[in-house]
């Protein structure tokens, strides 16, 4: 199934028979709010299963949740956007749409906070919620045979403080620059309001399949982001890396080490990432809006309540 370039991505959503439950280990808040939504979840016909995410995933911890994983309809994530980063690879290539829930103080695919808890849950229970698609990019780590999705952005970056990497970037077979810089971020649109966000790219409606590459911190080089066709292919390939080369990685979870001379092809997946939303996407840019701060709190208190005097 590939990605739709519109809002009409969105489609109805069925009512889960099974849904996991997952929340960062050591988080107690997290921890009980997924007690309470798992009693909650008890009015229904549902079977639901809780598990704590460690800081990384051994192949132990892989093998152990397969048995969860199975017929798992929905997988409800409370914590922060890289907690449904790393929920979300754990649960990839079982194609399960996957439910955020915030605690931190962003969060554009944790969307749902602690007050719209049950009024969303009951949506998704009573076949109200939308599922909503968003592009997926992979990378393959040529000659090496290491190939990994993301769903934020594919980043090489050095390894240690106190000098920049070299970096070669082509699109299609064509070479469009040489990057002297901390690091080179290939996003997706999901991606864009992340790493590739802070480091001045332009922000991407989630619907978009457009990659964007977005230099670090460049020397001696311009700092303008490309947006790229989406049927296109970047190479980028690491000229001059640290002593030790650099680091390649994967939504800041997998990495790979490089050395000089290695290279990276990215390009759009034929998979697509699927989450469960009450709105399908709708008020994306308001929700940018607001939590980046780009309107006065006075105006957006106005503006939401027209009726309220000025």
């Amino acid at each position: 199934m590939t990605l739709k370039n519109s809002l009409t991505a969105a489609t109805a959503f069925p009512a889960p028979r099974k849904i996991g439950l997952c929340f960062p280990e050591h988080f107690s808040e997290a921890e009980e709010i997924c007690t309470g939504v798992n009693n909650w979840l008890g009015q229904y016909a549902v079977s639901a299963w809780t598990l704590p995410l460690p800081q990384s995933f051994s192949e132990t911890f892989r093998e152990k949740l397969s048995s969860s994983i199975e017929e798992t309809d929905l997988l409800i994530c409370v914590g922060g956007d890289g907690t449904v980063l790393k929920a979300f690879e754990l649960v990839s290539s079982r194609n399960i749409p996957v439910l955020g829930i915030r605690l931190g103080r962003l969060g554009f695919l944790a969307e749902v906070i602690e007050s719209e808890i049950q009024q969303t849950l009951r949506e998704v229970m009573e076949n109200r919620s939308l599922l909503f698609e968003r592009n997926l990019i992979d990378g393959l780590v040529v000659g090496h045979g290491a190939s990994f999705s993301a769903l934020n952005d594919i980043v090489i970056g050095r390894d240690s403080i106190g000098s920049t990497i070299s970096i070669l970037a082509e699109i299609d077979g064509t070479l469009v620059a040489e990057y002297r810089a901390d690091a080179v971020i290939i996003a997706t649109a999901t991606g864009s309001t992340g790493y590739s966000l802070s480091a001045g790219g332009p922000v991407l409606h989630p619907s978009e399949r457009s990659i964007l590459m977005t230099p670090v911190a460049p020397h001696l080089t311009r700092s303008n982001s490309l947006i790229v066709l989406p049927q296109s292919e970047i190479k980028l390939t690491l000229v001059r890396g640290n002593e030790s080369g650099a680091l390649l990685s994967f939504d800041g979870i997998r990495q790979h080490h490089l050395n000089n001379g290695d290279s990276i092809m990215v390009k759009s997946s034929d998979r697509v990432a699927k989450f469960v939303t009450t709105n399908g996407g709708h008020d994306f840019y308001s929700k940018v809006a607001k939590r980046l701060g780009w309107l006065r709190a006075d105006y957006v208190s106005v503006h939401d309540n027209p009726n309220e005097p000025n």
